[in-house]
């Protein structure tokens, strides 16, 4: 019997999208909501503090969301290449 050829599918983009939508999301909202909490309560408090350090961080985590953009990016370029050129054995054998 003739084997039949099942294509593998290209590499989909949709994934990617949608995570870097929902953290943009919850960055921007979570900010807000913190900033908020953080103007609405007594200077020096448990509330004021934490919700200003938790400010903090996300602030310092949009800072690195364009780091994480390019990796996402890269890691599709890289499953493409591998995609591409991964199923060549060189007639040796077995790939592992």
């Amino acid at each position: 019997m003739q084997e039949m050829l099942v294509k593998k599918p290209a590499v989909d983009l949709t994934d990617l999208a949608i995570g870097i939508v929902v953290l943009g999301i919850v960055v921007s909202i979570g900010a807000t909501i913190l900033i908020n909490v953080r103007d609405t309560s007594t200077a020096n408090t448990t509330a004021y503090n934490l919700s200003q350090d938790a400010a903090t961080g996300l602030a310092e985590y949009g800072n690195w969301f364009d780091i994480i953009v390019i990796v996402g990016v890269a890691a599709v370029v890289l499953s493409l290449i591998f995609m591409a050129f991964g199923g060549r054995t060189g007639g040796t054998g077995t790939s592992y």
